[in-house]
């Protein structure tokens, strides 16, 4: 039961193996990177940042991501996962929900998973959601094995909506958002970035908000009597804040 969690990763055992589904929000997976790819800004990288190709979905990935989880592996003694609690020098690991220690083993146990008592008698049809039914039916083609439509990861699935507000999009390289002390990043929260020439860079369905964004400190430059023209003057505007309006109902 993971119910009024906000943040989990979830692994369920069946016949073949073992399935992973992770939950997550900002407020601990933003900025972060890993074998699921890039929480902020998308696309998947193996650690040593090569782009590894989504084209094709989970189909046309099933054989070629291997390298991608081998390139994320973490080996013993960076992996954090066994480092909690020591039991005679051996590093125990919690399954409970609450991690109260009801359902604690030693990290460093193995057991071989059995074959279920009980042949699968579920067909993928069954299963609700139609892109994990599609992919229950190629289980089925490359194991020969029907315990497919009895997976619980395809059975009750983990979906939550995201949200905007869980994204941190990267602001200009010029800019940063300003910190209100009641309300933090005001403009990040809104789901915008900090923008030089916001209002050329804005595209349809966007606008510019001033007093949230500020400029970086950059290195004093040398002074000069050049006289600055017009459109370098509006090309050094402040810093604001980029940020996608709300549905209109004049539908404008």
């Amino acid at each position: 039961d993971f119910d009024n969690v906000p943040s989990f990763i979830k692994i369920s055992n069946y016949s073949h193996g073992l399935s992973l589904q992770v939950v997550g929000h900002g407020t601990i997976f933003s900025n972060s990177e890993g074998m699921c790819g890039s929480w902020d800004l998308g696309g998947v990288r193996k650690a040593d940042g090569t782009v590894y190709s989504t084209a094709g979905g989970w189909a046309a990935t099933a054989l070629t991501s291997f390298s991608l989880a081998q390139s994320w592996m973490i080996l013993p003694p960076a992996n954090q996962l066994l480092i909690p609690a020591l039991d005679m020098g051996n590093p125990i690991c919690d399954a409970s929900k609450f991690c109260d220690g009801s359902n604690a083993f030693a990290c460093n146990a193995v057991r071989k998973l059995q074959d279920e008592d009980e042949e699968c008698k579920k067909e993928c049809n069954t299963i609700e959601d139609e892109t994990f039914a599609d992919a229950c039916e190629l289980d089925i083609i490359n194991t020969g094995s029907n315990s497919w439509a009895c997976q619980p990861s395809y059975l009750e699935p983990v979906l939550e909506k995201s949200s905007p507000c869980d994204f941190n999009k990267p602001d200009d390289r010029k800019c940063r958002p300003r910190k209100n002390g009641r309300e933090g990043y005001l403009c990040h929260r809104l789901g915008g970035t900090c923008e030089k020439r916001c209002k050329q860079k804005a595209p349809p369905g966007y606008t510019c908000l001033k007093d949230l964004c500020i400029d970086r400190k950059n290195k004093p430059k040398k002074k000069t009597t050049r006289p600055v023209s017009r459109v370098e003057a509006a090309q050094k505007m402040k810093c604001e804040c980029m940020v996608p309006l709300p549905c209109s109902r004049d539908k404008k």
